[in-house]
């Protein structure tokens, strides 16, 4: 008899467990199948092995700064490294999957019809069925390597130890990670890549940058060259490749393959599902769903993005799709990715080629140094860069980063990018000091005068201005334009807060706009009368914040023990006033300023604003003194 199922999921892999989970979740009678246990390539030999070797490798890197004669026990590494994967599949193991409702099966499942699989000589039947079947290392037909004892990353990990030196055929991602962290462990390490450079879907001044620091902590690089044959001889493997037109040796104790991935497509009789497919992936439409209706596919068997954090994307919309009446499409337009070397490498949307080619040369660039970033100089010998790639609006087309906890900061940028925010905004969003993401504020702000810059008539002021309009038409858009140019000069001013406070008993002297009122003015017509505590100052205090905080586009940023600090955003053009309250004792009063920062704007409005507020305050004291 067979068991039946609501959802089937083959394969327990990053995007497996999440459909699996997923279904789970809507009350679905939920089974899935492995041949091996679950979590995949990413828990067993890809991301969880991979990150603790660059972890482990790191502190060993930095430790031999200060220890040049540190040796390492690679097998204690290795160990650490397993008792790390143990961690991680105790959270996913078929015990926590069964607690979750999950019933794990752990075989090889075979299609036996469209809605029926075999597995162990069992029949499983399902309404719906997800194929999460995941892609296996890619091997080329290299000539000898059959014949040669050489590692993917299926299989490094499972070693004792590491070998003395390491060649690594491949400069991708998984390639340039492995080359670093075994370098640093002591491992003479040799990486080869067929292309121009490593790493050749991110953007290539910053890969140059990762590149030279490979480099410099002694990797040997071989690009342009392409494998040839392989050969061992004991435990010595020679690796022959061809480079400019001549072939050269690579010998070494260790060969690790690193070409990529090709998707698990065969052994499953999908022939008899209905599931078409090729030797690249499964084929499905934009909801997931194979040619065989009511059957999913997602993960590196689909692609195109071979990552477990778009295959857990995927597990989740297959599955919503599977279960609810509304189909939801899948979305690629948010790619992200991050290379763990060190520093990180991170990269979300287009790159600068990329959006030349799709949106032409209005695209706008923002670059920023790490040597700019007081975090990343705190550090010795930290690289990095910052770039931003913009449509002609300010809004996020990609970026790439390359610097320390670039995957962070790029998360930021795939925010940002995904909500459709105007990456002007960032300009007046605080940051903690000293961060490393403080440098999307530095381009946000550059970003937001920019936004003003390209105003149709500051365009038309700088077009004169350069001598490129003819002289009759300067005349006719000379005002327009100057005022255009003055907005941008006063969008700087608004974002640039004076040094406010108290000095020697009196509010701190700052430029003195036209409309600015203070009850410490010199000047009779900016002079106003300060206000009286009314009671205690602790009364007083109360009474002024609680007057502040009824008070429409006031926000208080600052209280002290004798200062309060406010500010007034004014509803079209959020131009700022500060205002600012200082209690002094010995008078018994609160002294009063309040200042545009944007000396033009609003003529009057800190005078009108001035009187409206004492008179509140004179109210809410009165009110509390009779209560």
């Amino acid at each position: 008899m067979a068991k039946k199922y609501d959802i089937a999921v083959i394969g327990a892999g990053a995007a497996g467990l999440t459909a699996a989970f997923t279904g789970a979740g809507f009350s679905k009678k939920v089974a899935l199948i492995d041949k091996n246990l679950p979590g995949g390539e990413c828990t067993w030999s890809g991301c969880i092995p991979s990150k603790s070797l660059i972890n482990i490798a790191e502190e060993v890197h930095h430790a031999k700064k200060y220890t040049p004669d540190l040796k390492v026990d690679t097998s204690a590494v290795l160990k650490d490294i397993q008792d790390i994967i143990q961690k991680v599949y105790s959270g996913e193991s078929p015990e926590v999957l069964k607690k979750s409702g999950i019933d794990f099966i752990n075989g090889y499942a075979k299609f036996v019809g469209p809605h029926a699989v075999e597995v162990n000589g069992e029949r499983i039947e399902a309404k719906k069925i997800i194929l999460s079947t995941g892609s296996s290392p890619m091997v080329p037909p290299i000539k000898g390597l059959d014949k040669v004892s050489y590692l993917t990353n299926e299989t490094i990990f499972k070693q004792k130890s590491f070998p003395e030196s390491m060649t690594i055929l491949g400069g991708g991602a998984i390639g340039v990670e492995m080359a670093q962290a075994l370098n640093r462990l002591g491992i003479k390490v040799t990486l080869v890549e067929k292309f121009e450079r490593i790493l050749p879907k991110d953007e290539e001044e910053l890969v140059l940058m990762i590149q030279q620091r490979l480099v410099d902590e002694g990797v040997a690089i071989h690009t342009s060259a392409t494998a040839v044959k392989a050969n061992q001889e004991g435990s010595r493997i020679d690796l022959v490749i061809e480079k400019d037109g001549k072939e050269m040796t690579i010998s070494g104790e260790g060969l690790l393959v690193a070409l990529g991935r090709k998707a698990n497509v065969t052994g499953y009789d999908l022939e008899k599902a209905g599931v078409q497919y090729d030797s690249k992936s499964i084929q499905v439409d934009e909801h997931l769903e194979t040619t065989a209706k009511g059957i999913y596919a997602i993960g590196d068997v689909v692609g195109p993005y071979q990552l477990s954090h778009m295959a857990n994307v995927q597990g989740i919309t297959a599955t919503q799709n599977a279960i609810l009446p509304i189909n939801k499409k899948m979305d690629y337009e948010h790619v992200t990715w991050c290379t763990y070397t060190d520093p990180e490498l991170g990269r979300s949307g287009l790159s600068e080629e990329e959006a030349r080619e799709k949106h032409g040369d209005s695209i706008r660039v923002y670059e920023h140094e790490y040597a700019d970033l007081d975090r990343a100089n705190t550090k010795k010998d930290s690289i990095g860069k910052v770039k931003i790639i913009l449509d002609k609006k300010g809004y996020i087309l990609g970026a790439s980063i390359l610097g320390d906890r670039a995957g962070e900061i790029i998360s930021q940028i795939q925010t940002i990018k995904s909500l459709n925010i105007n990456m002007g905004k960032l300009s007046g969003v605080i940051h903690p000091y000293p961060t490393y993401s403080e440098v999307l504020v530095k381009i946000g702000k550059k970003v937001y005068v920019d936004n003003l810059l390209n105003q149709p008539v500051v365009k038309t002021f700088n077009k004169a201005k350069a001598g490129e309009l003819p002289a009759k038409k300067i005349g006719i858009y000379g005002t327009v334009a100057a005022a255009g140019i003055g907005i941008a000069n006063m969008a700087i001013k608004n974002n640039a807060q004076p040094k406010l406070g108290v000095e020697n008993g009196r509010l701190k002297p700052v430029p003195s706009t036209p409309n600015a009122v203070s009850s410490q003015s010199t000047k009779a017509d900016k002079l106003v009368p300060a206000w009286p505590y009314n009671g205690s100052k602790e009364e007083a205090k109360k009474n002024l914040i609680g007057m502040l905080k009824g008070y429409e586009g006031v926000s208080i940023v600052q209280v002290q023990e004798n200062y309060v600090h406010a500010i007034a955003k004014s509803k079209g053009l959020k131009f700022k006033d500060d205002i600012e309250f200082y209690f002094n004792d010995a008078a018994q009063q609160i002294e009063f300023r309040s200042a545009s920062r944007v000396g033009y704007s609003d003529a009057g409005v800190n005078r009108k604003r001035y009187n409206e507020m004492r008179n509140r305050y004179i109210g809410i004291s009165t009110h509390t003194r009779n209560a």
